[in-house]
């Protein structure tokens, strides 16, 4: 099967992004594996700097995760357009 430049694109750009997205579910299981605690609770999270990184490190994979989804489908609406 041959991909055209704006299909490899998309799988590149989906491919870092995942790798990014890993590395921050890795950095939030090593925080919460130091700190000793999985279940973070808002009181949590606002007074101590291992929460305010866990925040910091939530909205980075939210916005991935977003962007990630949001190339599938281009890739998978230009494999459809051809």
């Amino acid at each position: 099967m041959e991909l055209s430049e704006k299909e490899k694109d998309a799988l590149f750009k989906t491919f870092i992004l995942s790798i990014i997205q890993i590395i921050c579910v890795n950095i939030h299981l090593i925080i919460s594996v130091l700190s000793g605690d999985f279940n973070w609770t808002v009181e949590r999270m606002t007074s101590s700097f291992e929460g305010l990184v866990i925040q910091i490190i939530g909205l980075i994979t939210l916005i991935n995760g977003i962007t990630i989804f949001l190339y599938i489908l281009v890739f998978f609406l230009l494999l459809i357009k051809e």
